[in-house]
């Protein structure tokens, strides 16, 4: 190699190294992730505030404490036991982060969006709604989300629900005879989905399209907290929210809450006239003018300000077929 050639070389050589470093520091990748969140002190909210200020790992290693508490207030984190985690997943898990093209969309809109999920399957991106109620459902609220489910795939919408017993493994259900694929949002570990008896009907959903998703690792156990925070994920994934059947107290109204503090627009049925059990009480209290009691929806006293003027929960209610048909066709 002449001496001309080698200025050259090692330029193009050392630009490689750097790229490399580079993509290693680089804060996005789920390893530093996995370590940022790991650390005591550090949730989505903050972790995203770090990666998004600093970039990369030597960034935030050299950064001063002061600089650090600009970025993400008061804080007693030591940033020196940050390390990088090792971000193996079993062979038909993947991981997905917060900037991946495949995110979805709307979970941006939450104040504390995941950086991190895990799923099987393929994540579908057209337009989707969450249906959601109680596990305790009768033979009306379990045949009616079943046939608006199977509708909702027929116009071209993906299904998104939790996989529970009750409601929402009827929504699961009729969304698959649509042979539209279904998203089920879990609270445990996606390779072993809960309760069991829905084993069947998660390898289902898998076979035709579409995916079991969770913000929590491999290896979780389903714990309550992670019951409600899955609530903000369905609320969050579709552009709408179906109530078909639920009562008073429910989880489904933590996802009815976070709907309303998203944006989302609330679609409620109506009872049917001759509807009796507390599994109603929930829908006569949010599709009926005058009825609308907030309280039931918790959340904080600025969430309760917000709602407390409303005459009605829903935006939309829904008593017959037809007009269920009408709001397809419409959104």
């Amino acid at each position: 190699m002449s001496e001309a050639q080698l200025p050259f070389f090692i330029g193009e050589h050392e630009e490689k190294s750097a790229e490399v470093l580079s993509e290693r520091d680089n804060l996005q990748d789920p390893g530093w992730l996995l370590g940022l969140l790991n650390l005591g002190g550090i949730g989505n909210k903050k972790a995203l505030k770090l990666v998004q200020h600093f970039s990369t790992y030597g960034n935030l290693s050299a950064a001063s404490d002061l600089v650090i508490q600009q970025v993400i207030g008061k804080n007693s984190v030591d940033f020196g036991k940050l390390s990088k985690v090792e971000a193996s997943q079993p062979d038909d898990v993947k991981i997905l982060t917060y900037f991946d093209p495949l995110y979805p969309a709307g979970f941006k809109d939450l104040p504390d969006a995941p950086l991190l999920l895990w799923y099987r399957g393929v994540i579908p991106t057209n337009k989707s709604l969450a249906i959601v109620g109680t596990r305790n459902a009768d033979e009306w609220g379990r045949s009616t989300t079943r046939l608006l489910a199977k509708m909702c795939g027929e116009y071209g919408f993906t299904v998104v629900s939790g996989l529970a017993l009750g409601i929402d493994k009827e929504a699961h259900l009729g969304c698959l005879e649509s042979s539209a694929p279904t998203v089920a949002i879990l609270a445990c570990d996606v390779r072993f989905p809960t309760p069991k008896s829905n084993s069947k009907l998660a390898e289902e959903i898998l076979e035709k399209g579409g995916c079991l998703i969770a913000e929590v690792p491999p290896g979780s156990e389903t714990e309550s907290f992670a019951l409600v925070a899955r609530n903000r994920l369905q609320a969050a994934w579709s552009q709408g929210l179906i109530v078909t059947q639920c009562g008073i107290p429910s989880g489904t109204l933590h996802t009815v809450r976070f709907a309303m503090e998203l944006g989302r627009k609330l679609i409620v049925l109506e009872p049917p006239s001759n509807a009796q059990g507390s599994q109603y009480e929930g829908n006569i209290n949010l599709s009926q003018d005058y009825k609308f009691d907030s309280r039931i929806l918790g959340g904080s006293a600025k969430f309760q300000e917000s709602v407390r003027t409303r005459t009605r929960g829903a935006d939309v209610t829904i008593d017959s077929i037809s007009k269920f048909e009408e709001y397809l066709e419409n959104a």
